[in-house]
C-alpha cells in the first residue's frame, strides 16, 4: 500500500489561511480577521489537521462544532476556542458565523518578551472552550476591535502596540478562564480525566493504524485495555461526560479519519478501509454513508480542490 500522510500539518499562518480558503493573513507572525468577513469560498469542514502556531477563535453566534482528541465542543453564542502548536483538531461550521479569528506565533511572543506559560488555556489537558456572559463577551469584542483598528492603520510602533493589546487580551481571558475552571465540582474532575485519557488513547490508536503498528479497527475493549480500565466502567464515564457511548465516539473518530484520507490522499476506497482496520469494505462504505449520507467516493468527489 502506498503510504500517504492524511493529516495536514500547517506550518504557517499563511498555510492555514490557504487551506481554509479565507484569503491572505496580514502577517506570518500575527493576523486577525472578523469571521463573518471570510469569503464564501471558505471551507466549512476540516476533518483533521495540526498547526504550528497559537489560535483564538471567538464565536459570537452558534454554528461551530469542534471534534478534538480529548473532547467535543459545540459552540453556543459567546464562546472562545483555544489552540496551541501541534494540537490535533477537527471542526465543521455553518455558512454564516460571527466572531473573530486571531493567530500568532511563538516567535511573535518571544520577540516581544511575552510569556505564553502564563496562560493555562494553552496547556495540554486543559479545557479548550470558554463560555462567556454577554457583558464579558462585549468587553472582549471591544478589545478585538482595537486590535483590528491597529492592524488596519499601522504606524512605526504597531508591532509594540499589537504585543501590548494581545497581552491585555490574554490576561482578560485568563481571569475569566480561571474563574470558570474553579467552578468545576471536584466529583466531576476524575470523570473528566478518564474521559480525556479515553480520547487521547483513541487518537493514539488511530495514529498506530496510520503507521501500520495496528491493523484492527478499535473497539471499546481495546481502548479500555490501553488505559487499564474496565470497558463497562469506561463506557459509563464516557456517557456521563459526553452523553454518547464510547462506541459512538469511536465511530465518529473513524469517520473523521476516513474524511481526512479522502480529502488529502489519492488512496483508493479499499485501501482507506484497510488502513482504518476494516476487513469488510462494504461495511466501511455503509458506516460512512450512515454518518455522512454520502458514499466515500461521492464525498471525495464533492471535496476535490
Amino acid at each position: 500500500m502506498k503510504k500517504q500522510n492524511h493529516i495536514p500539518h500547517l506550518r504557517s499562518i499563511g498555510d492555514f489561511y490557504q487551506q481554509l480558503q479565507i484569503g491572505e493573513p496580514q502577517g506570518e507572525d500575527f493576523s486577525m480577521m472578523r469571521i463573518e468577513e471570510q469569503p464564501k469560498t471558505k471551507r466549512l469542514e476540516m476533518p483533521l489537521f495540526r498547526c504550528d502556531f497559537y489560535r483564538l477563535v471567538f464565536i459570537r453566534s452558534k454554528g461551530v462544532e469542534w471534534l478534538l482528541p480529548e473532547k467535543q465542543f459545540e459552540s453556543t453564542e459567546n464562546c472562545i476556542y483555544f489552540s496551541y502548536p501541534g494540537k490535533l483538531e477537527s471542526w465543521h461550521s455553518g455558512e454564516k458565523i460571527h466572531g473573530y479569528l486571531l493567530c500568532f506565533t511563538q516567535d511573535f511572543f518571544h520577540a516581544n518578551h511575552l510569556r505564553i506559560s502564563e496562560f493555562p488555556f494553552f496547556s495540554l489537558g486543559k479545557s479548550r472552550l470558554l463560555y462567556l456572559q454577554e457583558v464579558e463577551a462585549a468587553e472582549l469584542a471591544k478589545q478585538q476591535e482595537e486590535i483590528l483598528e491597529e492592524i488596519s492603520h499601522p504606524q512605526h510602533d504597531t508591532k509594540d502596540m499589537l504585543a501590548a493589546l494581545l497581552w491585555r487580551y490574554l490576561l482578560s481571558l485568563k481571569r475569566l478562564y480561571t474563574k470558570s475552571d474553579d467552578l468545576i465540582p471536584e466529583s466531576q474532575r476524575n470523570d473528566l480525566l478518564i474521559y480525556q485519557k479515553f480520547r487521547e488513547a483513541l487518537d493514539e490508536y488511530f495514529a498506530a493504524l496510520a503507521s501500520n503498528k495496528q491493523d484492527k479497527h478499535p473497539n471499546v475493549s481495546a481502548i479500555a485495555d490501553q488505559i487499564l480500565l474496565n470497558p463497562s466502567y469506561l463506557n459509563t464515564v464516557v456517557k456521563r461526560i459526553s452523553g454518547k457511548t464510547a462506541s459512538v465516539l469511536i465511530q465518529e473518530k473513524t469517520i473523521l479519519e476516513a474524511k481526512s484520507y479522502l480529502m488529502h490522499t489519492d488512496l483508493h476506497i479499499t485501501e482507506i478501509a484497510f488502513q482504518l482496520g476494516f476487513d469488510n469494505v462494504s461495511y466501511f462504505n455503509r458506516l460512512f454513508k450512515k454518518w455522512t449520507t454520502l458514499s466515500p467516493s461521492a464525498f471525495k468527489k464533492a471535496h476535490l480542490q
